[in-house]
C-alpha cells in the first residue's frame, strides 16, 4: 500500500491587541451592500468578505484566510479581546511545508499585520491518504465492533444516489480528537479539486481512502510545539502521528482475550501503521506542480451551467435555440455582451484570489 501524508489545516490564533488592521480592511468595504460581501471585494492581493465566528470580516488569498474583528484588547480591555484567527488551508500547506512559518509571516505581513505577536495552534487536521483502498471495502460492523480507543464509531454517511458508504465519524467533534474516514476521491469531485489531489498523489488515477484526525492541542494538552506556533515543525506531527496512530485503532477480535486492548491490529491498520512508521524516518511532505492558485471545476458545477445555458436557450429562442441567438435575446433585453464580459472580469478578479 502506498500513501502520502497532508497537513490538510491549520488553525491559528494571534493575539493581536490593536483594531488598526481590522479598520484599515473594514474602510474599503463598511459602504457595500452584505450581499456584495459575502460574494467578496477585491482590494489589493485579497478578497474581502463576510466573517466567522464572532469576526465581522475576513480576508482571503486563495486557502488562506485571516478573520478581523475590532473586539480586540484595545477596545475591550487587556486579555479580553478576540485577536485575530488565521486558518489555512491544504493549498497553501502543501506549497509552503518547507518552510510554514516565513510563509505565514509573509502573508500577515502582505495583510497588514505587523510586529512579533503570539500565535498559537487552535487545531490542525492531519491526513492519510491510502492509494488503492476503496471505502466499498470498509466492514461498517468491523469499524463499530473492532475499534479499540477512547472513543467509538458515532456516524456514517452514504451516497444519497448509489447508497455507497463515503464516510465513517469516530468520536466527537467537540473532543480533542477526531477522526473521519472518507472516500478522497469522491470529495475531490464533489469540490472541483481532483485534478489537483491526483496531481499530489503522483498521478494516481485510483480509489483514494483518507483517515483524518482533527487535534486540537491545548483541550488535548498536547506538547508545547504542538500549541506554539514558532515551535511546530515536521517532527512535530510525526511525533503526534506516533501518538494518534496508538490513541485509537482497528483490531481484530481474539475472543479468548476479554481485555480489547491486546487485540492485534487489523490488516488495514497494521499497513497503515507500518506507513506512517516509514514516513516517519523521513518526514516528507507532498508537493504538487500547480500550487495554491489551482481553480478546479466539479462535475456538478459543469452540469449546472450546461443546464442553465441550454434552459436559457430554449426560452429565449424556442424555434432554433442556438448559443448565438441566446447572446442576441440577452442583448434585446438588455444584457448585452459588453456588460456580460464586465461582469465576468469582475467575478475573474475574485475567482484568481480565492
Amino acid at each position: 500500500m502506498d500513501a502520502f501524508i497532508t497537513l490538510d489545516t491549520l488553525y491559528l490564533h494571534m493575539k493581536y491587541p490593536k483594531r488598526d488592521v481590522f479598520d484599515f480592511w473594514n474602510d474599503y468595504v463598511k459602504h457595500l451592500d452584505k450581499r456584495v460581501l459575502r460574494l467578496g471585494y477585491v482590494v489589493h492581493d485579497f478578497v474581502v468578505k463576510t466573517g466567522a465566528c464572532g469576526y465581522a470580516l475576513s480576508i482571503w488569498n486563495h486557502d488562506a484566510r485571516i478573520f478581523l474583528t475590532d473586539q480586540v484588547d484595545q477596545k475591550c480591555g487587556d486579555g479580553k479581546g478576540m485577536g485575530i484567527w488565521i486558518q489555512l488551508g491544504p493549498k497553501f500547506l502543501i506549497e509552503h511545508g518547507a518552510d510554514l512559518q516565513n510563509a505565514v509571516a509573509d502573508m500577515l505581513d502582505l495583510a497588514g499585520i505587523h510586529g512579533d505577536f503570539p500565535l498559537s495552534i487552535t487545531r490542525l487536521d492531519i491526513a492519510v491518504d491510502l492509494l488503492g483502498v476503496s471505502m466499498l471495502d470498509q466492514d461498517v460492523n468491523k469499524w463499530s465492533e473492532d475499534w479499540v480507543g477512547r472513543s467509538k464509531l458515532s456516524a456514517l454517511f452514504r451516497n444519497s444516489r448509489t447508497g455507497d458508504l463515503e464516510t465513517i465519524y469516530i468520536g466527537s467533534r467537540k473532543s480533542p480528537v477526531f477522526i473521519r474516514i472518507y472516500d478522497k476521491v469522491a470529495q475531490s469531485l464533489v469540490d472541483g479539486d481532483y485534478q489537483y489531489w491526483r496531481d499530489v498523489w503522483g498521478d494516481f488515477g485510483g480509489d483514494v481512502t483518507r483517515i483524518e484526525w482533527e487535534v486540537k492541542p491545548k483541550d488535548g494538552n498536547f506538547s508545547g510545539d504542538l500549541q506554539d506556533f514558532s515551535l511546530f515543525n515536521g517532527f512535530s506531527i510525526r511525533e503526534l502521528l506516533n501518538y494518534l496512530i496508538d490513541w485509537g485503532r482497528l483490531c481484530d477480535q481474539n475472543p479468548n482475550d476479554s481485555n480489547r486492548r491486546r487485540w492485534p491490529d487489523s490488516r488495514f491498520w497494521a499497513d497503515l501503521r507500518a506507513f506512517v512508521a516509514k514516513w516517519g524516518e523521513g518526514v516528507n511532505w507532498p508537493t504538487s506542480r500547480l500550487g495554491k492558485s489551482f481553480h478546479g471545476v466539479s462535475p456538478a458545477y459543469l452540469k449546472f451551467v450546461s443546464g442553465t445555458l441550454s434552459g436559457a436557450m430554449a426560452r429565449l429562442s424556442e424555434k432554433e435555440p442556438s448559443i448565438f441567438r441566446l447572446i442576441d435575446e440577452l442583448d434585446k433585453r438588455g444584457e448585452t455582451l459588453e456588460s456580460i464580459n464586465r461582469k465576468a472580469k469582475g467575478k475573474a478578479s475574485i475567482y484568481k484570489r480565492l
